[in-house]
């Protein structure tokens, strides 16, 4: 069985993209929050991490150094460097992205799922992207949040999206070679989106299994 990553312009309907290609091919989701809880409990800081997420911007997404010399990062004698951390965290993510791939059945969404399988033949990889007031509409009509609330909220997401991308990969992820298809949910209906994906994803199937 294959597997599916999901990456996404936040807003854009991968989420919910993500939860229909599980009913129609009974794939299991793995999003980020699964991932880094199984990070915790293998034991691995995630405070690097949450760091990098937070103090990411548009512009300014490569200074590690200047996060670590903030005092964020807790030091000990024998505490490890970001970049070990980072490395350790990259190695983790190969680890069981591969084996899950191996096994196959899954949907991925986001923490670089894209970049760890790149290559591998029976990954199925998608970018949604979109307009940000049509992103802006659907976290408010999907979640039901107040216009402040999504704006917020999609603003957070991208700072961490980036973060991960460019700090951690040194990817762009939203380069549409990395993908098999790529939709723009602002000028394709998003049921025509799901049908769409899920008639090439189940040719996918028939040539790859």
């Amino acid at each position: 069985m294959a597997t599916i990553t999901i990456s996404r312009q936040f807003g854009a309907g991968g989420r919910t993209l993500g939860e229909k290609l599980c009913e129609r091919f009974g794939l299991q989701m793995v999003d980020e929050y699964a991932i880094d809880e199984l990070a915790r409990k293998a034991k691995l800081s995630g405070e690097w991490l949450k760091a990098i997420e937070k103090e990411a911007s548009s512009t300014i997404l490569g200074l590690i150094s200047n996060i670590v010399s903030s005092g964020i990062f807790f030091r000990s004698g024998s505490a490890p460097d970001e970049e070990f951390e980072k490395q350790k965290y990259i190695a983790f993510l190969s680890r069981l992205m591969t084996s899950m791939a191996n096994q196959g059945g899954y949907v991925f969404l986001g923490r670089g799922s894209q970049l760890v399988l790149k290559g591998y033949p029976k990954v199925f990889h998608i970018l949604l992207v979109g307009e940000y007031e049509d992103r802006l509409k659907f976290m408010m009509e999907h979640y039901k949040l107040s216009e402040d609330e999504a704006r917020k909220t999609i603003k957070e997401k991208e700072r961490q999206r980036a973060a991960v991308a460019c700090n951690i990969f040194g990817f762009d992820i939203d380069n549409p070679n990395l993908y098999h298809i790529t939709l723009n949910t602002s000028l394709v209906p998003f049921e025509w989106a799901v049908d769409t994906v899920s008639e090439l994803f189940a040719r996918f199937l028939k040539k790859f299994g």
